[in-house]
């Protein structure tokens, strides 16, 4: 198993991050100089860890262990059998993987494999392993993590291709959004934390936290090369299955398409906001309202805000206008052609309507229908 040995080699760190925000979904054994750590995620979210004592979460809380092998498995039991809340028996297991994290970030022998595949499926919480990430990073006051994730000040930052997707669900704070506003690839982490009006540890400790998960992209992480699958895998999958990149359905996968649709159409009405939304049209189309729009860094801000306001009736989605710079546009509903789309303007709620903004169709492309279906805290 190779190892980074040098501690300002944020290779292994970075190429995780990369594995992150694809949430294509597998597993990734990280290991260091002492420990070993094995996490089954699935779409962003962590569904079994391997290399925690499960007595250790047991000892934590004060509780009788049930003797499960996995230390998430064994957070699920404790809430399924009363002894502790799942809010804080989940919480408690997370703080357990972040301790592990953060020792395998500042081991200049960190290693890493990585396998793509979904683990098996789970009846019980799970824990996002982006907030997981981010608030290891921001939490660390000493700037010791961030420096692991990013060595270099001086080098170039640019919002990843999905960035609205992995940012948005995190809710951080205006402050927050204004900072990752300002970063267009022209930047370094430096400028950007110099140029800001917060202090420079807090901001470097953002970027890198950022950098960590994927949502922003360090330039030399562009030169990275693919996954690669080593660790082994316990039964041969019976047929071939199609690897796609995140937020891409093949044409074959009409039937999935139409479920995710009706799940965003779900989420959207579980807020309170009724939209005439229909299944997935025989074409392949799908079409939304555009609530609000625009390029500049204020409007990200905007858009955001708006979005983490009402997380469940809209969503931000990037759109590529052509020129130097990505617009972004703030979405409503979900349906299956234009006209549909049209015919619910009436039902839009005045609450998200922008002030000097004509709310209107727009058609999304199959990567902003499953990214926003699909995505979450």
């Amino acid at each position: 198993m190779p190892y980074c040995d040098d501690m300002t080699d944020p290779h292994e760190i970075w190429r995780l991050a990369n594995w992150i925000a694809h949430q294509d979904g597998g597993a990734a054994r990280l290991g260091w100089s002492d420990g070993e750590l094995i996490l089954r995620v699935f779409r962003g979210r962590i569904r079994f860890v391997e290399g925690i004592d499960p007595a250790e979460l047991c000892r934590r809380l004060s509780c009788q262990p049930t003797g499960r092998g996995d230390l998430l498995e064994e957070a699920r039991a404790l809430a399924a059998g009363g002894q502790i809340a799942e809010t804080f028996a989940m919480g408690a297991a997370k703080e357990l993987v972040q301790k592990r994290l953060r020792r395998w970030l500042l081991d200049p022998r960190r290693r890493l494999e990585l396998v793509e595949g979904e683990p098996d499926p789970v009846d019980g919480a799970t824990i996002s392993i982006t907030h997981t990430l981010v608030e290891l990073v921001l939490s660390d006051v000493t700037g010791e993590t961030a420096a692991a994730i990013l060595p270099d000040h001086d080098v170039l930052l640019a919002r990843s291709p999905r960035f609205l997707d992995l940012y948005a669900p995190l809710r951080l704070s205006e402050e927050a959004d204004l900072i990752v506003s300002k970063i267009s690839g022209e930047r370094t982490a430096r400028e950007v934390a110099e140029r800001s009006e917060h202090g420079a540890g807090e901001v470097t400790r953002l970027l890198a936290a950022l950098v960590g998960t994927g949502i922003l992209e360090p330039e030399p992480s562009r030169a990275l090369g693919g996954r690669v699958d080593l660790l082994p895998v316990d039964e041969p999958e019976p047929r071939p299955r199609r690897r796609i990149p995140v937020g891409w359905i093949l044409g074959a996968a009409a039937v999935l398409l139409a479920v995710l649709v009706a799940i965003a159409w779900l989420v959207s009405r579980s807020g309170g906001d009724a939209a005439v939304a229909a299944g997935a049209s025989p074409t392949g189309r799908h079409w939304a309202l555009v609530i609000d729009m625009g390029c500049e860094p204020q409007d990200l801000q905007r858009v955001l805000r708006k979005a983490q306001q009402h997380p469940k009736a809209v969503r931000p989605v990037s759109v590529d206008q052509g020129g130097a710079k990505p617009c972004w546009q703030l979405v409503w509903g979900s349906f299956s052609s234009r006209d549909a789309a049209v015919r619910a303007l009436k039902d839009l709620p005045s609450a998200l309507r922008e002030g000097g903004f004509e709310p209107h169709a727009v058609e999304l492309t199959g990567d902003e229908v499953v990214a926003n279906a699909t995505s979450g805290g």
